[in-house]
């Protein structure tokens, strides 16, 4: 009996030394993390970090859990620290939705996916939806030629598939669309596409986009336009194509009238360094909060929020959901627009 019970006894030291251990590796790996994201680093890939902040602070609230049951206080105070400072772009990019009278405008934006093996469930789903505007990213070949009965419901529409090689956006609309754009961004990326809608006497401009990735650099920023010009978005971001891309598409959005809503796949959390110098400098977010949209392949909880629906001047989101999964590996986001006074 006695050898049975410091049996148990050094099997309980054993195993609260690894759960020890355990916990010091999480907090260091998460401080790591922490520190990448405090030094603001130009790479690209590194930059990628930021983008985790969620699940990262997750990790580290279950870390802290953990501590408190086994009662390693060091590591429970270390690992709530890190929970907050991770969470805290998160929070501080959060803004309270603004309340509006009168029914809004219905918006839906999705990532059709060109690797898409089917497209029934994507066409069914748009049919139904009731939105007032439809904005489509990634539509190939294959996409264009399924699309058709959306453009009975759809009597307006915008793209450039016949003018711009690289184009895979399309608008389409209950409302009309005046001066119509289907058009690389500055004469260079993205391509934006869409035009001036008339709501109820009420004219802005809505434009639909697709950002590229986060990761690919461009240290040399010859994707910007004009690389000699004075930045438009402000701070030390990701020498990125995606960081250059978002440079010339707000240097663009800051010529047209203040009304405007920009949708499309910005491939980056709203709380990100881009995405925050992008809010910023052009006055567009999105008040009703964001949805964990890509990649579908994934639980819930490690999804990214990186498909979004934006608006400033009279324009304020009161609504934003997330659709059901369809044939893409992002899912659809569905947004209610309404005119503040």
């Amino acid at each position: 009996m006695a050898d049975i019970t410091e049996a148990s006894r050094i099997l309980r030291t054993y195993a609260g030394h690894t759960m020890s251990t355990a916990l010091a590796l999480l907090a260091g790996g998460l401080l790591s993390c922490q520190a990448v994201i405090w030094l603001k680093p130009l790479s690209p890939n590194l930059s990628l970090i930021e983008q985790f902040a969620v699940h990262l602070a997750s990790l580290a609230a279950i870390g802290m859990a953990l501590a408190l049951m086994l009662r390693r206080w060091v590591h429970m105070a270390v690992l709530a620290a890190l929970a907050v400072s991770l969470a805290w772009p998160v929070l501080a990019a959060y803004r309270p939705a603004a309340a509006v009278e009168g029914r809004g405008i219905k918006i839906v934006m999705a990532n059709l996916w060109f690797a898409a093996p089917t497209h029934q469930r994507t066409i069914d789903f748009l049919m139904t939806s009731d939105a007032d505007i439809v904005g489509l990213v990634e539509v190939s070949g294959s996409w264009q030629q399924v699309l058709a009965p959306l453009f009975a419901k759809y009597p307006h529409r915008v793209d450039c598939f016949a003018t711009v090689p690289e184009c895979e956006t399309i608008l389409l609309s209950k409302l009309p669309i005046a001066t119509p754009r289907a058009e690389r961004v500055l004469g260079g990326a993205p391509v934006v596409v869409g035009g001036e809608v008339d709501w109820n006497g009420r004219r802005f401009e809505v434009l639909a986009t697709h950002l590229a990735w986060p990761f690919t650099p461009d240290h040399d920023q010859r994707w910007r336009v004009d690389a000699d010009a004075a930045p438009t978005l402000e701070g030390r971001l990701p020498a990125s194509r995606q960081a250059s891309q978002a440079e010339n598409l707000a240097s663009f959005l800051n010529t047209l009238p203040p009304d405007l809503v920009v949708m499309g796949d910005f491939n980056g959390a709203p709380w990100s360094r881009l995405q925050s110098a992008f809010s910023d400098a052009t006055g567009l977010e999105n008040a009703a909060g964001w949805e964990l949209s890509w990649p579908t392949m994934l639980p819930g909880p490690l999804r990214l929020p990186i498909d979004h629906v934006l608006a400033r001047g009279h324009l304020v989101v009161t609504e934003f959901s997330a659709g059901p999964e369809l044939d893409s590996d992002h899912l659809p986001v569905v947004a209610e627009i309404g005119w503040r006074d």
